[in-house]
């Protein structure tokens, strides 16, 4: 039974100790949670003049042959050069890159004619300040929709635009185009490429002002602390399933523990009754015994196995009495010499029989040894100094109640007639420190 207390009590440390961890790994991965949301809720800006490489834009002609020419019918009375502009924006930040756009601001007199795969936010502003404002898909809109200024140029759209205008360029985000989200990894850049038209008079329209405003997502189980969350949490409720498989089955082997010590405990108390049948007066003594030998283990500290073991083995501390006639044991006057010798046999033939009893420690010094005496002249071997502890505990228990009940030879003793025998026998018959303990006893309850 010690054994599985200590499982238990080891299964109960266990369970404490992964909780302290399950409540500090929840708490860091509630700090990471609020730490990685926000990063992900920051928006980040990137201008011409920024000193960094977690993205990189890059907007160009496209410089192939057909990529440029010349419109005569624009309807504005001069000709216009038009020529096709790639911008490219490259996620070299090893991170989701969830959303972005760009703004561009005018510095010189265009027109805008057509973009692809986004739309494109216009923002024109007239000279007395107002402002139009209208988003546009260029690949596919109606003029009859349109509320900011713009010109036809034979089947070509031209939106004016003029130093102080800008656009802002809206990626597509219907995941056909691969413009949003754009991934990162430490092998893979994600790269966005767009396209659109400008006309101008030079040919040749400066977009080095812009603005590129973006944000950033990690997953909450990316990075060296999330993929630790992604082992650790596992790990964790691994160890819970293999605590809690461990303590179904300290429970189930504890309830096979407690079935068979009570059989067990039956058994001691048929054996002990058995003991004190051949006696009337004897009856119900093994057992109380018993239990004031258990008193007096609990008072000198020994752990709850150990009192366990002295009660069942001061239990059986009469088993020898099988062996000694029922006229002896009953008789009322004083025993001869023959009939004592018998008497004290059953220490002895007592032991023979509790050797075979291997799985109960003490037992063959509880019965052989519970008779002997702290000056020595006890039986079977007159020991002094080295009479186990369980049976100078037995002897007082025993002495107890053979003097708190009735024998054929005389009444049993008052309280305070127990008390004068055991303070006069201390130290010879009795181990003084037992009679001491088992004297508080007695003071403390009603036995």
């Amino acid at each position: 039974m010690f054994r599985i207390n200590s499982i238990k009590k080891t299964i109960k440390v266990s369970a404490i100790i992964l909780t302290g961890i399950f409540v500090v790994l929840l708490g860091v991965f509630i700090g990471h949670i609020v730490s990685v949301n926000r990063f992900n809720s920051q928006t980040r800006q990137i201008t011409p003049e920024s000193i960094t490489t977690e993205a990189i834009v890059d907007i160009h002609p496209r410089g192939q042959a057909t990529d440029s020419w010349m419109k005569e019918n624009t309807g504005l009375g001069y000709k216009l050069n038009a020529k096709i502009y790639e911008l490219v924006l490259t996620n070299n930040s090893l991170s989701l890159m969830s959303d972005w756009s760009l703004r561009i601001n005018i510095h010189e007199e265009c027109f805008l004619n057509n973009g692809w795969c986004g739309k494109f936010e216009v923002h024109q502003f007239g000279e007395n300040g107002e402002e139009k404002q209208q988003t546009v898909d260029l690949r596919d809109y109606n003029v009859n929709d349109l509320e900011i200024d713009y010109t036809l140029g034979g089947q070509d759209l031209l939106i004016p635009l003029k130093s102080g205008d800008y656009v802002i360029y809206h990626p597509d985000d219907s995941g056909v185009s691969g413009e949003v989200p754009l991934k990162s990894t430490g092998d893979f850049s994600g790269m966005a490429v767009c396209g659109f038209i400008f006309y101008s008079r030079s040919g040749n329209v400066d977009f080095m002002d812009y603005v590129l405003d973006y944000k950033l997502y990690q997953s909450y189980f990316s990075g060296r602390l999330g993929r630790l969350f992604i082992v650790m949490f596992p790990l964790w409720g691994i160890a819970m399933l293999f605590l809690g498989m461990v303590f179904m089955l300290s429970v189930r082997y504890e309830e096979r523990f407690l079935a068979q010590e009570r059989l067990l405990g039956d058994t001691f108390k048929l054996c002990g009754d058995l003991a004190d049948s051949k006696d009337y007066y004897s009856k119900g003594h093994s057992g109380r015994v018993a239990k004031y030998s258990r008193m007096i283990a609990e008072r000198l500290g020994m752990d709850k196995s150990d009192c366990d073991q002295v009660y069942n083995a001061a239990y059986l501390h009469n088993i020898g009495n099988s062996f000694v006639p029922a006229q002896i044991l009953r008789k009322g006057g004083k025993l001869t010499s023959e009939e004592y010798e018998i008497v004290k046999k059953h220490t002895t033939k007592g032991a023979e029989i509790a050797k075979e009893l291997k799985g109960i420690p003490y037992i063959v010094a509880a019965v052989n040894c519970h008779h002997e005496r702290y000056d020595g002249t006890g039986y079977p071997e007159g020991r002094k100094e080295d009479i186990p502890l369980i049976a100078r505990i037995i002897a007082v228990a025993d002495a107890y109640d053979a003097m708190s009940n009735d024998r054929p030879y005389r009444q049993k003793f008052i309280k305070e007639q127990i008390r004068e025998e055991f303070i006069k026998n201390r130290g010879t018959q009795f181990d003084p420190k037992i009679v001491g303990v088992f004297l508080d006893i007695m003071g403390e309850r009603e036995l």
